[in-house]
């Protein structure tokens, strides 16, 4: 693997304005590292705040089980997990941990949900749409950021599928630092797959995390080691096999730091490093077959000016400027050269140069970014975001207009599966075009909130992974007619009284792309029209807790592989019960117990990958 030569961004200098500077943001909804008021802001932002009451060991429950999110689960715990917004791909979703982006550029550009276990989470911020001109290429239809936090703790659970689970956390500070340490370990029998009575699919998935802070230094390492057996043959396809199995290394760093540099101005400096290697083994012989391996640097800087002064207002504009320099390396080592050598060593690099004003004015707020991004391999892209807000005291209305980017991933461009796939180097970047319009309603007391969002979404060159190639198999291809995406998102939460809440999330999509032999836009794959998500929290006694949802999923689209060429079909639609009830021995010691699937429904995420069926969890938590 090449070495990265750092090269370190010079801070910015603004010396002619006269600025002041709040607190780090805790969302990342603006590239201004100042606070941002969320109320304002022209869009309904999801935030998920977790409790004492949560037993938040695994990120993709939290977000199932709070949210009307669509996942695509390959099997049982820890197995793949993809994340799809707003009727786009995977990677058209980025995820930060603390800020650190962690979508893995040696598996197709996206993060796999199955591979986060902790219960060390605080929140997550959920933004849905087009944000590249804040985060780059992979925001193009959402941003998930998860956030962690320290403390002094010990989990043990054990559960269905001989499923064990252990955290250890410990935390402390001084007066001038704060640290944390997790370390989590998981490991199940896991279940079988493919459904056909072979064995079970084992997982076993080890993380850990540090964190050391102060006032202006953040440093956060992660690392993930993930073990999985699959059931896959050699090109690919479900079917059983006792010997196929993935190997996966990941670790993310990120160091930042923060400073007022005078009364009014607001700096923050932050350098990431991360590598991710992926190795399989063969389903006939369990020996090495493949290795795909990243290298992802990026270097950021941003200033954000407050204008008050300048401008001679009672309001408080701010101006932003950032710059980023992104550098990426792929490696691809291939066993099989049957049908072509497959191994590469690649690389790419892109700088981005942004600015964002943010106006309030009486009831109004205007928003306006751009950003330019000048890439080594493709075109440069422009993108902006431009948002208007007005608010009359517990009621909002908002209007945004965003462009977005995403390109080809090393896999599309250079992948290679023996006999199934090749890649194609002559890719173009992915562009969309959104406006969404919504409100949001917070009553009396903020007993009821309510809030709705309608977006519409036109997607250019979208990349069809599934052509055909020209010496056989599959290749990607930029389709030549446009893809669309529509839908309403619907949020309600009633605050029964202290000790109890009900909320509904409901999301519709309708995503399509042209079809070249029908002459028609057709729904796209592993995309749910309805999705709907019921809630309920209750504590009784100030020891006992209950947490409660219904999921509903409508029928999804998705593709048979066992016959060639490839057919679709159509998985039903499906109900799930889950609840979790929790009992405080006392101030230190809980036990809880989590039930999934309550009334053992079949169902399928993904067409022909069994799913667990019902499960059960205890976990017991000790304070410390």
């Amino acid at each position: 693997m090449r070495r990265f030569y750092l090269i370190l961004l010079l801070p910015i200098y603004l010396i002619s304005l006269i600025v002041s500077a709040n607190e780090a943001p805790y969302i990342y909804i603006s590239p201004n590292p100042s606070k941002v008021n969320i109320d304002l802001h022209s869009s309904n932002i999801d935030i998920i705040s977790l409790g004492e009451n949560n037993v938040n060991y695994s990120i993709t429950d939290i977000l199932k089980n709070k949210t009307s999110l669509s996942f695509s689960q390959s099997g049982g715990i820890s197995s793949q997990n993809q994340l799809r917004m707003r009727g786009g791909e995977a990677n058209h979703v980025l995820v930060l941990i603390d800020g650190i982006d962690v979508n893995d550029a040696a598996s197709g550009s996206e993060y796999d949900f199955g591979q986060l276990f902790s219960y060390n989470i605080s929140n997550i911020n959920i933004l849905s749409g087009a944000f590249s001109n804040v985060h780059g290429p992979d925001a193009v239809s959402g941003v998930v950021n998860i956030k962690t936090k320290n403390t002094n703790s010990f989990n043990m659970a054990v559960g269905s599928n001989n499923t064990n689970i252990k955290n250890y956390s410990i935390a402390g500070e001084n007066g001038k630092y704060q640290y944390g340490i997790d370390v989590n370990l998981l490991s199940s029998s896991g279940t079988d797959d493919s459904g056909t009575s072979g064995g079970r699919n084992r997982y076993e998935s080890d993380n850990f995390r540090v964190n050391i802070k102060s006032i202006e230094h953040d440093f956060t390492l992660l690392y993930f080691d993930t073990y999985r057996q699959n059931d896959r043959n050699a090109y690919g396809m479900l079917e059983d096999s006792e010997y196929a199995s993935t190997d996966i290394n990941q670790i993310y760093s990120k160091y930042s730091f923060q400073k007022s540099i005078n009364k009014y101005v607001f700096s923050k400096n932050e350098i990431q490093y991360s590598t991710n290697k992926n190795n399989d083994f063969a389903p006939a012989t369990g020996l090495w077959s493949s290795l795909t391996q990243s290298e992802k640097l990026k270097l950021k800087s941003n200033t954000s000016i407050q204008l008050k002064k300048n401008f001679r207002s009672k309001y408080n504009p701010t101006i932003s400027i950032g710059l980023e320099h992104k550098k990426i390396n792929f490696t691809q080592l291939v066993a099989d050269k049957t049908y072509g050598n497959g191994d590469q060593m690649q690389g790419e690099y892109s700088n981005s140069y942004s600015t964002e004003l943010i106006y309030p004015f009486k009831n109004l707020q205007f928003e306006f970014g751009l950003r330019k991004t000048t890439n080594q391999k493709f075109d440069n892209q422009n993108t902006h975001r431009f948002g208007i807000t007005y608010k009359n005291k517990n009621k909002k209305i908002f209007f945004n207009h965003s462009t977005a980017f995403k390109n080809p991933t090393f896999t599309e461009r250079y992948g290679y599966y023996a006999g199934t796939f090749k890649g194609n180097s002559n890719l173009k970047p992915e562009s969309v075009r959104q406006y969404e319009i919504g409100y949001s309603i917070n009553t009396t007391e903020e007993k009821i909130n309510i809030s709705q969002t309608f977006y519409n979404a036109k997607l250019k060159n979208e990349i069809n992974g599934l052509a055909n190639h020209p010496e056989g198999g599959y290749t990607a291809k930029n389709m030549a007619s446009n893809s669309y995406r529509k839908g309403l998102e619907t949020k309600l939460k009633y605050n029964i009284n202290k000790y109890s809440n009900a909320s509904i999330s409901y999301n519709y999509v309708d995503s399509t792309e042209y079809n070249s032999t029908s002459e028609k836009q057709k729904s796209e794959l592993r995309r749910p029209k309805n999705i709907l998500n019921f809630n309920y929290d209750n504590s009784f006694f100030n020891n006992l807790s209950i947490s409660s949802n219904i999921f509903y999923s409508s029928k999804i689209k998705d593709t048979d592989f066992s016959s060639y060429p490839y057919q679709n079909v159509y998985i039903n639609s499906y109900f799930l019960f889950n609840t979790t009830m929790n009992y405080n021995v006392d101030s230190k010691n809980k036990i809880s117990l989590v039930f999934k699937n309550i009334f053992n429904r079949e169902y399928n995420e993904v067409n022909g990958y069994n799913s667990p069926g019902f499960e059960v969890l205890i976990n017991y938590r000790n304070n410390f």
